[in-house]
């Protein structure tokens, strides 16, 4: 998982390094997996990980965004662009913070309430829904 992070936060843009949220998938995606994001579906040919960045997180939805996904070799690295975030998007997947630009206040990056009531600002998770094997 580090190599994926520091591959990831390598690869950000100039822009995306003075504005973005870069979030990163807290489990590897199996091999044959094929998720439905909102605006896109990925398919997961090999065990990989995966990456969002969020290149406008103050800015309301339907901005720049992007998801990476790599194997867990890192051979194969592939971006996909979006406009529409995957938080609450009935997806299971539990996502963390690994790059929060200087520029972006706290109350931008996505956090969620969990059964506590503790807000984590580092974690969140989408429920259950369009994950296929």
């Amino acid at each position: 998982m580090n190599d994926f992070i520091e591959t990831l936060t390598s690869r950000l843009t100039e822009h995306e390094r003075r504005c973005a949220v870069v979030y990163a998938a807290e489990k590897q995606i199996p091999a044959g997996t094929q998720i439905e994001f909102p605006g896109t579906q990925i398919k997961f040919p090999t065990d990989s990980f995966l990456g969002f960045i969020d290149g406008e997180p103050e800015a309301n939805w339907g901005h720049k965004a992007r998801y990476v996904v790599m194997s867990l070799e890192g051979s194969d690295y592939q971006s996909v662009e979006v406009r529409l975030p995957p938080f609450k998007c009935g997806v299971d997947i539990s996502w963390r913070i690994v790059y929060q630009a200087e520029s972006v206040p706290k109350t931008a990056v996505q956090h969620n309430i969990n059964a506590e009531g503790d807000c984590r600002k580092e974690e969140f998770k989408c429920p259950e829904k369009s994950v296929t094997k």
